[in-house]
Protein backbone atom coordinates (compact mmCIF):
# COMPACT_ATOMS: atom_id res chain seq x y z
CA UNK A 1 0.00 0.00 0.00
CA UNK A 2 3.27 2.74 1.04
CA UNK A 3 4.56 1.40 -2.60
CA UNK A 4 1.07 2.56 -3.90
CA UNK A 5 0.75 5.86 -1.88
CA UNK A 6 4.92 6.66 -3.43
CA UNK A 7 4.19 5.37 -6.89
CA UNK A 8 0.87 7.44 -6.99
CA UNK A 9 2.71 10.96 -5.38
CA UNK A 10 5.43 10.77 -7.84
CA UNK A 11 3.04 10.86 -11.11
CA UNK A 12 1.33 13.89 -9.26
CA UNK A 13 4.98 15.41 -9.17
CA UNK A 14 6.00 14.64 -12.51
CA UNK A 15 2.51 15.35 -13.94
CA UNK A 16 2.53 19.02 -12.49
CA UNK A 17 5.97 19.90 -13.93
CA UNK A 18 5.17 20.64 -17.64
CA UNK A 19 1.86 21.99 -16.41
CA UNK A 20 3.59 24.84 -14.34
CA UNK A 21 6.05 25.33 -17.40
CA UNK A 22 3.14 25.02 -19.77
CA UNK A 23 1.91 28.06 -17.49
CA UNK A 24 5.09 30.37 -17.36
CA UNK A 25 5.41 30.23 -21.04
CA UNK A 26 1.56 30.96 -21.54
CA UNK A 27 2.22 34.06 -19.57
CA UNK A 28 5.37 35.01 -21.23
CA UNK A 29 3.71 34.22 -24.37
CA UNK A 30 0.89 36.82 -23.91
CA UNK A 31 3.58 39.39 -22.80
CA UNK A 32 5.62 39.20 -25.53
CA UNK A 33 2.18 39.22 -27.93
CA UNK A 34 1.67 42.82 -26.18
CA UNK A 35 5.30 44.08 -26.57
CA UNK A 36 5.35 43.28 -29.92
CA UNK A 37 2.72 45.96 -30.38
CA UNK A 38 4.65 47.98 -27.86
CA UNK A 39 7.42 47.92 -29.83
CA UNK A 40 5.77 48.76 -33.08
CA UNK A 41 3.97 51.66 -31.62
CA UNK A 42 6.91 53.04 -29.84
CA UNK A 43 8.32 52.58 -33.80
CA UNK A 44 5.75 54.70 -34.89
CA UNK A 45 6.05 57.32 -32.56
CA UNK A 46 9.64 57.82 -33.37
CA UNK A 47 8.74 58.59 -37.04
CA UNK A 48 6.03 60.64 -35.72
CA UNK A 49 2.85 58.68 -36.85
CA UNK A 50 0.53 58.56 -33.69
CA UNK A 51 -2.73 57.48 -35.81
CA UNK A 52 -0.54 54.54 -36.63
CA UNK A 53 0.71 53.68 -32.84
CA UNK A 54 -2.57 53.71 -31.87
CA UNK A 55 -3.92 50.91 -33.54
CA UNK A 56 -1.03 49.18 -32.20
CA UNK A 57 -1.41 50.42 -28.50
CA UNK A 58 -4.83 49.24 -28.43
CA UNK A 59 -3.92 45.54 -29.56
CA UNK A 60 -0.96 45.57 -26.69
CA UNK A 61 -3.96 46.98 -24.37
CA UNK A 62 -6.21 44.44 -24.93
CA UNK A 63 -3.52 41.68 -25.01
CA UNK A 64 -2.20 43.04 -21.51
CA UNK A 65 -5.84 42.99 -20.37
CA UNK A 66 -5.67 39.59 -20.48
CA UNK A 67 -2.42 39.25 -18.82
CA UNK A 68 -3.72 41.38 -15.55
CA UNK A 69 -6.93 39.39 -15.76
CA UNK A 70 -5.43 35.89 -15.96
CA UNK A 71 -2.29 35.97 -14.03
CA UNK A 72 -3.07 39.02 -11.61
CA UNK A 73 -3.89 36.78 -8.72
CA UNK A 74 -3.06 33.19 -10.47
CA UNK A 75 0.52 34.03 -11.05
CA UNK A 76 2.66 31.27 -12.86
CA UNK A 77 4.83 29.67 -10.08
CA UNK A 78 8.56 31.60 -11.00
CA UNK A 79 5.91 34.70 -10.20
CA UNK A 80 4.17 33.43 -7.43
CA UNK A 81 6.32 35.12 -4.22
CA UNK A 82 6.47 38.46 -5.89
CA UNK A 83 3.93 39.94 -3.81
CA UNK A 84 4.66 43.36 -6.26
CA UNK A 85 2.95 41.28 -9.88
CA UNK A 86 -0.33 42.32 -9.32
CA UNK A 87 0.28 46.19 -9.17
CA UNK A 88 3.30 46.09 -11.91
CA UNK A 89 0.73 44.73 -14.18
CA UNK A 90 -2.23 47.26 -13.35
CA UNK A 91 0.55 50.20 -13.42
CA UNK A 92 1.59 48.90 -17.07
CA UNK A 93 -1.69 48.78 -18.29
CA UNK A 94 -2.35 52.38 -17.00
CA UNK A 95 0.32 53.45 -19.12
CA UNK A 96 -0.74 51.64 -22.10
CA UNK A 97 -4.29 53.29 -21.32
CA UNK A 98 -2.92 56.43 -21.14
CA UNK A 99 -0.72 56.52 -24.40
CA UNK A 100 -3.82 55.14 -26.51
CA UNK A 101 -5.68 58.45 -25.37
CA UNK A 102 -2.64 60.23 -26.02
CA UNK A 103 -2.25 58.50 -29.58
CA UNK A 104 -5.70 58.79 -30.45
CA UNK A 105 -5.78 62.12 -30.17
CA UNK A 106 -2.27 63.27 -31.95
CA UNK A 107 -0.29 63.74 -28.92
CA UNK A 108 2.63 61.85 -30.00
CA UNK A 109 5.01 63.44 -27.29
CA UNK A 110 2.45 62.35 -24.49
CA UNK A 111 2.38 58.83 -25.37
CA UNK A 112 5.90 57.92 -26.12
CA UNK A 113 6.09 59.80 -22.42
CA UNK A 114 3.79 57.58 -20.92
CA UNK A 115 4.78 54.23 -22.77
CA UNK A 116 8.61 55.12 -21.81
CA UNK A 117 9.03 53.31 -19.05
CA UNK A 118 6.99 50.18 -20.20
CA UNK A 119 10.34 48.50 -21.22
CA UNK A 120 12.12 48.61 -18.05
CA UNK A 121 8.87 47.65 -15.85
CA UNK A 122 8.69 44.53 -18.00
CA UNK A 123 12.22 43.32 -17.60
CA UNK A 124 12.01 44.13 -14.01
CA UNK A 125 9.38 42.89 -13.77
CA UNK A 126 11.25 39.49 -14.52
CA UNK A 127 14.41 39.92 -13.44
CA UNK A 128 13.27 40.17 -10.08
CA UNK A 129 12.13 37.03 -10.00
CA UNK A 130 14.58 35.38 -11.55
CA UNK A 131 13.65 35.15 -14.87
CA UNK A 132 15.79 36.08 -18.29
CA UNK A 133 14.51 35.70 -21.58
CA UNK A 134 15.38 37.02 -25.38
CA UNK A 135 13.66 39.97 -24.84
CA UNK A 136 15.24 40.88 -21.69
CA UNK A 137 18.59 40.12 -23.58
CA UNK A 138 17.59 42.20 -26.25
CA UNK A 139 17.07 45.42 -23.60
CA UNK A 140 20.69 44.55 -22.48
CA UNK A 141 21.98 44.51 -25.26
CA UNK A 142 20.47 48.44 -26.19
CA UNK A 143 21.59 49.48 -23.09
CA UNK A 144 25.12 48.44 -23.70
CA UNK A 145 25.19 50.21 -26.99
CA UNK A 146 24.09 54.00 -24.10
CA UNK A 147 28.03 54.33 -23.38
CA UNK A 148 29.89 53.43 -26.34
CA UNK A 149 27.29 56.08 -28.00
CA UNK A 150 28.45 59.07 -25.93
CA UNK A 151 31.65 59.08 -28.11
CA UNK A 152 29.63 59.92 -30.99
CA UNK A 153 29.41 63.36 -30.26
CA UNK A 154 32.46 63.91 -28.42
CA UNK A 155 35.24 62.13 -30.25
CA UNK A 156 36.97 60.07 -28.06
CA UNK A 157 40.57 60.92 -27.04
CA UNK A 158 42.25 57.40 -28.33
CA UNK A 159 45.64 58.90 -27.26
CA UNK A 160 44.92 58.35 -23.49
CA UNK A 161 45.35 54.85 -22.49
CA UNK A 162 41.98 55.04 -20.09
CA UNK A 163 39.70 55.52 -22.85
CA UNK A 164 41.31 53.42 -24.92
CA UNK A 165 40.53 50.56 -22.50
CA UNK A 166 36.97 51.73 -21.73
CA UNK A 167 36.36 51.71 -25.18
CA UNK A 168 37.57 47.76 -25.73
CA UNK A 169 35.92 46.82 -22.50
CA UNK A 170 32.35 48.53 -23.70
CA UNK A 171 32.84 46.68 -27.09
CA UNK A 172 33.81 43.46 -25.54
CA UNK A 173 30.79 43.53 -23.06
CA UNK A 174 28.36 44.52 -26.61
CA UNK A 175 30.03 41.65 -28.86
CA UNK A 176 29.55 39.15 -25.77
CA UNK A 177 26.00 40.28 -25.31
CA UNK A 178 24.97 40.22 -29.23
CA UNK A 179 26.59 36.20 -29.09
CA UNK A 180 24.08 35.73 -26.10
CA UNK A 181 21.36 37.36 -27.61
CA UNK A 182 21.80 35.43 -31.07
CA UNK A 183 21.98 31.78 -28.90
CA UNK A 184 18.78 32.84 -27.16
CA UNK A 185 16.76 33.70 -30.07
CA UNK A 186 13.30 31.90 -30.85
CA UNK A 187 13.27 29.48 -33.60
CA UNK A 188 11.09 31.77 -35.73
CA UNK A 189 13.51 34.13 -35.74
CA UNK A 190 16.38 32.40 -36.52
CA UNK A 191 15.80 30.79 -39.80
CA UNK A 192 14.98 34.55 -40.66
CA UNK A 193 16.94 35.85 -43.72
CA UNK A 194 16.59 39.04 -41.70
CA UNK A 195 17.47 38.25 -38.98
CA UNK A 196 20.42 36.67 -40.03
CA UNK A 197 21.22 39.89 -42.00
CA UNK A 198 20.81 42.04 -38.74
CA UNK A 199 22.54 39.82 -36.45
CA UNK A 200 25.87 39.48 -39.07
CA UNK A 201 25.67 42.96 -39.74
CA UNK A 202 25.93 43.88 -36.16
CA UNK A 203 28.50 41.19 -35.58
CA UNK A 204 30.53 42.77 -38.10
CA UNK A 205 30.26 46.65 -36.91
CA UNK A 206 31.39 45.63 -32.98
CA UNK A 207 34.66 43.93 -34.51
CA UNK A 208 35.19 46.67 -36.89
CA UNK A 209 35.40 48.56 -33.29
CA UNK A 210 38.55 47.17 -32.71
CA UNK A 211 40.80 48.03 -35.59
CA UNK A 212 39.33 51.61 -35.09
CA UNK A 213 40.54 51.95 -31.80
CA UNK A 214 43.72 50.78 -32.25
CA UNK A 215 44.14 52.72 -35.95
CA UNK A 216 44.03 56.22 -33.84
CA UNK A 217 41.47 57.78 -35.44
CA UNK A 218 38.49 58.74 -33.67
CA UNK A 219 36.43 59.55 -37.00
CA UNK A 220 37.13 55.35 -37.70
CA UNK A 221 35.18 55.26 -34.17
CA UNK A 222 32.45 57.20 -34.73
CA UNK A 223 31.24 55.93 -38.28
CA UNK A 224 31.67 52.21 -36.63
CA UNK A 225 29.14 53.79 -33.99
CA UNK A 226 27.03 54.99 -36.56
CA UNK A 227 26.71 52.28 -38.22
CA UNK A 228 26.30 49.90 -34.99
CA UNK A 229 23.40 52.45 -33.72
CA UNK A 230 21.31 51.60 -36.84
CA UNK A 231 21.64 48.24 -36.60
CA UNK A 232 20.76 48.33 -32.99
CA UNK A 233 17.74 50.09 -32.98
CA UNK A 234 16.41 47.77 -36.12
CA UNK A 235 17.16 44.69 -34.18
CA UNK A 236 14.87 46.12 -31.32
CA UNK A 237 11.91 46.60 -33.44
CA UNK A 238 12.20 43.95 -35.46
CA UNK A 239 13.25 41.25 -33.54
CA UNK A 240 13.03 42.41 -30.18
CA UNK A 241 11.56 39.93 -28.56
Amino acid sequence: MLRLFATFFVVIFLAAGPARADTEGAFHAKINEAYAGYRAATSYLRTGNPGLASLEIAGALDTWREVMVTYGDNPPPAYAKDAQLADTLSAIGKRLETALGAAESGDAEQATESLTPVRDMIYDLRKRNGVRLYADCITELNRAVEPLYKHRHKAPDLGNPAVRRQLVSESETYAALLKDCRGMAPAAYTGDAEFIRLFDGTRNSIQSMFPAIDSGDPNRVINVLRELRSFDRIIYFRFGG
